[in-house]
């Protein structure tokens, strides 16, 4: 069964908070046309929430950019995979193009941002809660591109913009708070930690109610995962060192014993699952009459490459019958040449 969605377990999780009001169950005016409401209200409507999941994948934009660049002098030629700001450290103009890459990729965010703050505003004319906070909550499931960096450093530029006359742009909303389940906070014990961050803006300082109700929701979001909440004030993001939880796994296989990786790479794809228990063992007995010859005494040498297929299918043979509970007693006895 497929593992529900981000977007999905979050709101499920918000649903069932006994301080939360779906906005969508309410009896509203008939005027009030669903693209243009939030998603919650919280805490006797102190706040209003609206969520964006982050779906759209902006990575083609960097990849369309870099092209430009290719046929450059200065562009170096490099071999394997590099990360960005490598390769663009070698351009005269490289935090031009930066710049410009940075945007191109948070054009999301900020068009999240200015549809969530016209559907809190409107919540708030719609149900007389003129003073309730505005809270907009960023979900990213699969988009590495949009890292906690980034999105930290969009989302202040967003809160703190402001028009010709002094006034913030975006009124409607007082903090953000985004999720991100693709990357991790890398620790030096080796423990790995999801982010959970707020952002406040300028109209959520010293508004202590506010910071309770967010811890409140943050607290209750780890225990509905079933995972510790480990929290911390950060002056600068760049303090901390995230990683993709990807590139985290290929550093861990990197250092995995083979069978570990075998066994691991069995778990995904159980290719033997569908056998009969007789079948399983039938097919262990064929296993060891292949590999059996190359440990015997005058036995004829298997070549590296084949007796190390022989072994990988051994090591998911082992794995399947430990998820069975097979009696390795019961294998049969095959004739060995």
């Amino acid at each position: 069964m497929q593992r529900p969605s981000l977007n999905e377990r979050f709101i499920k999780f918000m649903s069932r908070l006994p301080m939360v009001e779906v906005i969508d169950e309410l009896d509203l005016p008939a005027n009030f046309q669903k693209e243009k409401r939030a998603d919650f209200l919280v805490e006797r409507r102190k706040v209003i929430v609206e969520i964006k999941s982050l779906e759209s994948d902006p990575e083609y934009k960097v990849q369309d950019e870099m092209a430009k660049h290719e046929g450059r002098e200065e562009y170096s030629l490099f071999y394997g995979e590099l990360e960005l700001s490598q390769i663009l450290r070698h351009l005269p103009d490289g935090e031009q193009i930066n710049r410009r890459l940075f945007y191109k990729i948070s054009r999301s965010l900020e068009n999240s941002f200015r549809k969530g703050d016209k559907q809190i505003g409107a919540t708030k004319e719609i149900l007389g809660c003129a003073n309730a906070y505005g809270l907009l909550v960023f979900l990213n499931e699969e988009l590495d591109i949009l890292s906690p960096e980034v999105i930290s450093y969009r989302v202040s530029e967003l809160l703190t913009k402001k028009d010709g006359d002094g006034r913030l742009h975006y009124k409607h909303i007082t903090s953000v708070w985004f999720i991100l389940e693709n990357y991790t906070v890398k620790l030096k014990q080796g423990a790995k930690l999801l982010p959970s961050i707020v952002v406040d803006g300028p109209n959520a300082v010293d508004h202590q109610d506010l910071s309770i109700i967010l811890n409140e929701l943050q607290l209750a979001w780890a225990s509905f995962n079933n995972i510790p909440l480990v929290t911390g004030n950060v002056k600068n993001i760049r303090d901390i060192n995230f990683v993709t939880l990807s590139k985290l796994e290929e550093e861990h296989q990197r250092f995995l014993p083979r069978h570990e990786v075998w066994r691991k790479g069995y778990r995904i794809a159980p290719y033997l699952r569908s056998l009969s228990d007789e079948a399983v063992l039938e097919h262990g007995a064929g296993l060891i009459s292949l590999i059996a010859p190359n440990f015997m005494k005058g036995g004829s040498k298997i070549p590296f490459k084949q007796m190390t297929q022989y072994m990988e299918g051994w090591t998911h043979f082992l794995e399947e019958s430990e998820f069975r509970g097979l009696d390795l007693k019961k294998m049969p006895i095959k004739k060995i040449t």
